[in-house]
């Protein structure tokens, strides 16, 4: 698609300059870049402050998480309101309203309410980020910020893994051990992992092409995986690569291949469903890694409440009593801290029923067809197309056998990382529209 519409439409706005258009102080330009760093950092640290100290780690998380981004978002106040961001406070408030009726109605208020506010922190870090990296400076900053991250957690993985088991080779049997350790030790596997490898891809949203970068990013899966006992991240990995894979295929001017890639996307939906009408309850449950069990109390839950849901984290009330078998691994994952159903979007139906399910709905469209856009059409100051959308994909696809993410419980930095990439995404739109304004009057582009 030709890029003359998506700079045009901001181009014409009649809106006073971008504090961008000028340069900014050095002095300006320095902490915002130190803020920038800081904020991936303290989502990192956070794991390896929490081994240490785990019933101390929550508040300080969320002062220093609040208190960063709103420094930040003041530093560059004089930018007006894009387009994008304005999209972005619409839905984010239209979705805070839509969660506070189930609140209300919670069968526990003062526990949802005080869920419903954490979910307003993830809100405003979300707007505050956003607002930061419209600058291309911080934005490169953060981005390798989120990839240094990303490396300091594989080698915490790492570090861990000698500590418990030593240099003995990993089996799955092996790992598996390894992580009941872990756990044992303020050590949640599954939600290092994911923040290693979602800060990973986040990253990489941010910087400029580079082919070592992302040739770095097979020892993290690597590691996210095979050293935790978890085959997740392969799986989530390997499926986005095949749905971004069939949209590109489908989207080709060859009809050959649009046809085929179609073919193959309706085939695989068709076999997944029918391995599933097939499989037998315990071999569902075993290749979920006993999830389904906690899957089927969610939808179970639903159903009983199915317009306001039972209210924010109701799972600890009544989700082991409500096993349908008593297995190991399923009780495991259920006295997991952060786990609930294991599934984002039957959690949201369980505790927030159809209205949260709607707020939830906002947001997801927002940022699949914002990716979507950033993906396939042609930008002026965009340089890694579909990572955004693959990022997006792999966010998506994982909130079907985990919790934290968009829709978790704000209570770690998966939560707050997801919010982070959605801030990402609309930057983009907001730094091609001040880009746009440039333009339009003829000032230049003034690089940083």
């Amino acid at each position: 698609m030709n890029s003359a519409p998506a700079i045009t439409g901001a181009a014409n706005a009649s809106w006073k300059t971008a504090r961008f258009e000028a340069v900014p102080k050095f002095s300006v330009l320095f902490v915002s870049g130190l803020v920038g760093a800081a904020i991936p950092l303290i989502l990192s640290f956070y794991w390896i402050a929490f081994w240490v100290a785990p019933d101390s780690t929550g508040p300080p998380l969320r002062i220093s998480m609040l208190g960063c981004t709103l420094f930040l978002a003041l530093l560059w106040y004089r930018a007006p309101l894009s387009h994008a961001e304005v999209n972005l406070f619409r839905v984010l408030g239209l979705a805070a309203v839509l969660w506070f009726v189930p609140t209300l109605t919670a069968t526990d208020r003062v526990h949802a309410l005080s869920g419903w506010t954490k979910m307003l922190l993830l809100f405003v870090v979300c707007g505050g980020v956003a607002r930061g990296l419209r600058h291309p400076a911080t934005a490169r900053v953060f981005g390798l910020s989120l990839l240094v991250g990303a490396a300091i957690l594989s080698t915490f993985i790492l570090f861990a893994y000698v500590r418990y088991v030593g240099f003995t080779l990993p089996s799955y049997k092996g790992a598996r051990e390894f992580k009941g350790i872990a756990e044992m030790s303020n050590l949640p596997l599954n939600s290092i992992a994911f923040s290693a490898v979602f800060s990973y891809l986040s990253g990489l949203c941010l910087v400029p092409r580079n082919r070592l970068l992302m040739f770095l990013g097979i020892p993290l899966f690597v590691i996210a995986s095979i050293f935790t006992g978890s085959r997740a991240p392969l799986a989530i990995l390997g499926a986005s690569l095949f749905v971004l894979a069939c949209v590109n295929g489908m989207r080709s001017k060859r009809v050959g291949l649009r046809m085929a890639s179609a073919l193959i996307a309706v085939g695989a939906m068709l076999g997944a469903a029918a391995a599933v009408m097939l499989a037998s309850d315990q071999d569902i449950n075993s290749a979920s890694e006993g999830r389904s069990h906690l899957w089927s109390v969610g939808i179970q839950k639903f159903v009983e409440r199915p317009l306001f849901g039972f209210g924010y984290e109701s799972w600890r009330d009544d989700l082991v009593s409500r096993l349908p078998g008593e297995y190991d691994l399923t009780f495991d994952l259920a006295k997991n801290l952060g786990g609930g159903y294991h599934n984002e979007y039957i959690s949201v139906l369980a505790e927030e029923g159809l209205i949260g399910a709607l707020a939830a709905s906002l947001i997801i469209w927002l940022l699949l067809r914002s990716s979507w856009l950033l993906a396939f059409r042609r930008w002026a100051t965009l340089e890694t197309h579909q990572w955004t959308l693959f990022a997006c994909l792999f966010l998506l696809l994982r909130a079907n056998v985990e919790v934290p993410g968009l829709f978790g419980y704000a209570q770690d930095p998966a939560d707050y990382l997801a919010y982070v990439f959605l801030a990402i995404v609309m930057s983009r739109f907001s730094a091609e529209e001040d880009y746009a304004r440039l333009l339009a009057r003829g000032a230049g582009v003034v690089a940083v």
